[in-house]
């Protein structure tokens, strides 16, 4: 049996997966800047419309 092959599937399996875990929170994280933002804004406009 060929070790190579299981060493390069266990690598790359454990580097994909942080890479897609590094998009997920990165995307969770720029909605949140993004909620807040438009919350901010949205207040910032209430206040001045009154």
């Amino acid at each position: 049996m060929n070790f190579g092959w299981i060493e390069l599937v266990f690598f790359y399996g454990i580097a994909i997966g942080f890479g897609v875990w590094q998009v997920m929170k990165t995307d969770r994280e720029l909605k949140r800047t993004r909620a807040e933002r438009e919350a901010r804004e949205a207040a910032e406009r209430d206040k001045d419309a009154s």
